[in-house]
């Protein structure tokens, strides 16, 4: 019994360790820009698990009065500000009553308003509008929007515009199909829009999930407002590249690793180009968009900065906002930078949704 019991305790003890370089290798490599070391692209997905791996092994090693407890703990204590990027603590949500000054925005990749293979699915897109018309945002920014101007087909800026009562728009279109088929990046507002702004963010053929970055000053209960909106490279991901990543076939695998380095390398110089236009912004700035990278990646730590992440402020759990995968994956974000008061903050799931609408009610910190 005592080898048995030497073996499980040195199992423990090797695997522990591997989950603590692990984990300090998920966080600390993502610093490093995936464009000059690939392998920072990948290292912040898995964070969330190998941090709560480690958080368990505590007990485990105090129940064996064991002292390699610590090095779990210290493992966890030096990539605790990870923790605090990933997850959200405000079980019991915001302020439920609004300010006189207080506003609220909504950012949402929208695939296309449902479109599959060119083919409308309308179910989907009605419960699109059913969300949309229930959350009712004041300022609405959709990534991925698709509308068609031919009569026989619907008209998804039209049906918009009107249903939420949004006198305001800035539509740039990213492609068009057959003259009617409009894809491309819209703010859609209640307030005026004093000033646009584009500006390119993909150096290739246009298409949906290309889309530049979009930026509107508006005209807020008195103040002037700067809101970007971006949709950052994905990897394109087809049905058969998830059963790829569900079924572990290595061979299969070669292909789609490729496809995600190529990817890595744009989506860092994309955030490097939001990342200047945050800081060229002279007025109160709120950024959204669909950014597909993790809060543990290079890409949020650059474009975030010192922005506040609204989830973080009153958010909880994981803030799930991509359907696909994995459970940990928060994609969207709203980031308004620190004039701002984050008053409350909801995601709005659903099913048959590849990504979910996020919205947060701001206001502005006024110095009476």
């Amino acid at each position: 019994m005592k080898i048995v019991a030497t073996v499980v305790r040195r199992l423990m003890l090797w695997s522990n360790v591997l989950l603590a370089i692990g984990l300090l290798l998920s966080f600390f490599i993502p610093f490093t820009n995936p464009a000059t070391f690939w392998l920072g692209g990948f290292a912040g997905l898995p964070f969330p698990f190998f941090w709560i791996a480690c958080v368990c092994f505590i007990p485990l090693w105090i129940v064996y009065r064991r002292k390699y407890w610590l090095i779990s703990l210290l493992a966890v204590a030096v990539t605790v500000t990870g923790v605090c990027s990933t997850w959200g603590f405000h079980l019991f949500g915001g302020n439920k009553t609004a300010s006189d000054n207080s506003f609220t925005l909504m950012t949402y990749n929208c695939s296309s308003m449902g479109i599959k293979g060119y083919k409308e699915v309308p179910e989907v897109r009605n419960r699109m509008y059913e969300e949309l018309q229930k959350a009712s945002p004041d300022v609405l920014c959709l990534q991925e929007f698709y509308s068609n101007t031919n009569p026989d087909k619907p008209n998804n800026f039209d049906s918009i515009r009107k249903m939420l009562n949004y006198p305001y728009h800035y539509f740039v279109r990213s492609l068009i199909h057959w003259d009617t088929w409009h894809y491309g990046t819209v703010i859609f507002s209640r307030f005026p829009i004093i000033d646009t702004m584009r500006v390119k963010m993909f150096d290739g053929p246009g298409g949906p999930g290309s889309e530049d970055l979009i930026a509107a000053s508006l005209l807020i209960k008195g103040d002037t407002i700067r809101i970007m909106s971006a949709h950052l490279a994905s990897y394109k991901l087809k049905e058969d590249d998830y059963k790829t990543v569900a079924s572990a076939e290595v061979h299969k695998a070669h292909g789609l690793l490729y496809k995600m380095r190529r990817t890595f390398k744009l989506r860092s110089d994309q955030a490097n180009r939001v990342r200047n236009e945050i800081d060229r912004s002279r007025h109160p700035l709120i950024m959204v968009g669909d950014f597909n990278d993790v809060p543990v990646s290079y890409t949020y730590r650059a474009i975030r900065g010192d922005l506040q992440d609204a989830f973080l402020k009153e958010g909880s759990g994981f803030g799930r906002t991509f359907s696909a995968i994995s459970p940990t994956l928060r994609i969207d974000y709203i980031l308004p930078d620190k004039m701002f008061h984050v008053e409350d903050f909801a995601i709005y799931r659903r099913r048959g949704f590849e990504h979910f609408p996020i919205m947060a009610r701001l206001s502005i910190n006024r110095k009476d």
